[in-house]
């Protein structure tokens, strides 16, 4: 495409399309046109690394023939069908049957959507209606500060990560919901440190149960790894600690796994990092690799029992036969190609060249994550762990710099963030020598920071 060309769509981009957290009638002068790998490239022939997966969702990195082949012969034998009124269709059977092989043992119901806010959508309505449909009046829903669960309206109720960013100009929200502090340790809301903290994070949690009447509370919905706050991995006890308190006190869990689901944390579901079942875990993303909208909620059989024989409102696209068709050759290449390793085994590698090599820089303050879903947050005041004035604008500085090296990733401001998040979440089948590639773009980019 010659550079007149791309001047023309820019400019057309600019007057008619609207962006996702950009401000309207802007963009960033830049036209992608193609992928491989873990590669994409502009149309000015220029090539990127992917730092972050696009949002996080392209676990498979761009080019993988075998589910575009899936979804074309889907497509040729049944492109669509509804599963509304009891109809169901081969592929979307299949699906769920071959996600049962990878849930966690007894998620084995499933609820298809579109993507991510819906499934979390589809998960707060079946906590409200699990607990009406046993005849009790719980319906509140805790969830964490720092956290980010989607754009709907449900979803964005239980969202804590913004200081009200995400719902500028559309309140009120819907009610009944409820927020606590997070597991981020190196901003204790307690003003402790880790170990010596007795866990305050999660003991909150059955505090706060407990001051709302635990009669009252429907369930406790978090991300096992937070991730647009940040890519914060929680202490190991957090989730066991979380997991005993919803049952104690009669409380539904909800784990948010649209990031972290399908190997990115190093297991096939974040929550098995720590044994952990969930009573309801949304998905989406990773499920297809982000080359369909898709997703879904998984469920066990306790919820199945209490909301069976209810009509359950549903979406056009439930359970829709393509995108079910490459949701099952995702699932096939994620076991077959031990992907899970690979995220676990290359995080590894970068974490510790992170924490080896990045960690004394002066404005790299911690470094934090699991598997590839790794987080650095920069400040201006190591001691005092006080991010830059918002002036700076780090949070478009690095990408900017780092996209001139050749590198694409994202950074998450403290105006809306616990503090300025730089992110590192490339896709799953990366190297140990991509990734090498990617942190020496990098480092000088952070080396120069001031």
């Amino acid at each position: 495409m010659t550079s007149k060309e791309t001047d023309e769509l820019i400019k057309w981009d600019r007057e008619h399309l609207v962006h996702p957290m950009f401000p309207i009638g802007q963009n960033i002068g830049r036209i992608i046109s193609k992928g491989k790998g873990v590669i994409f490239q502009d149309t000015e022939g220029n090539e990127y690394i992917d730092g972050l997966s696009q949002l996080v969702c392209l676990n498979l990195g761009y080019g993988r023939t075998e589910i575009i082949e899936a979804m074309k012969a889907q497509i040729d034998q049944l492109p669509y069908f509804h599963q509304f009124f009891g109809v169901s269709n081969t592929t979307t059977i299949k699906c769920a049957q071959k996600l049962a092989e990878l849930t966690p043992e007894g998620l084995d119901h499933f609820y298809f959507t579109s993507g991510g806010s819906e499934s979390i959508e589809v998960a707060l309505r079946f906590a409200r209606l699990y607990w009406h449909n046993k005849g009790t009046s719980k319906y509140k829903i805790i969830s964490l500060y720092d956290s980010y669960h989607g754009i709907t309206f449900g979803a964005l109720s239980a969202v804590g990560l913004g200081k009200g960013f995400f719902s500028k100009g559309v309140h009120p929200l819907v009610p009944g919901f409820l927020h606590i502090p997070s597991y981020n340790c190196y901003h204790c809301a307690f003003g402790k440190e880790y170990p010596g903290c007795d866990m305050q994070c999660a003991q909150f949690l059955a505090y706060t149960i407990e001051r709302e009447d635990p009669e009252t509370v429907a369930a406790f919905i978090a991300e096992p790894v937070q991730g647009t706050g940040g890519m914060i991995a929680p202490p190991p006890e957090f989730w066991p600690m979380v997991r005993k308190i919803c049952t104690d006190h009669n409380v539904l869990l909800i784990t948010d796994e649209v990031m972290t689901g399908f190997c990115r944390t190093g297991k096939m579901f974040a929550v098995q990092n720590w044994g952990v079942k969930p009573d309801l875990m949304a998905m989406a993303k990773g499920i297809t690799s982000a080359y369909f909208p898709f997703g879904g909620v998984a469920f066990n059989d306790q919820v199945y029992e209490t909301l069976k024989d209810t009509a359950i409102q549903g979406y056009t696209y439930t359970g829709q036969p393509t995108g079910a068709a490459a949701a099952i050759k995702a699932m096939e290449i994620y076991v077959k190609e031990k992907v899970a390793e690979n995220a676990a085994s290359v995080g590894k590698h970068v974490l510790d060249r992170l924490n080896s090599e990045f960690k004394s820089l002066p404005f790299v303050g911690n470094i934090t994550g699991l598997g590839l879903m790794i987080g650095i947050e920069i400040v201006a005041d190591k001691a005092t762990r006080k991010p830059f004035d918002p002036t700076v604008d780090i949070a478009t500085k690095i990408p900017a710099e780092a996209l001139k090296g050749g590198l694409s990733l994202r950074a998450i401001p403290a105006a809306v963030a616990a503090g300025d998040s730089v992110q590192f979440c490339p896709p799953l089948v990366i190297t140990v020598e991509e990734a090498d590639k990617a942190l020496d773009i990098l480092y000088p980019v952070l080396a120069n920071l001031g």
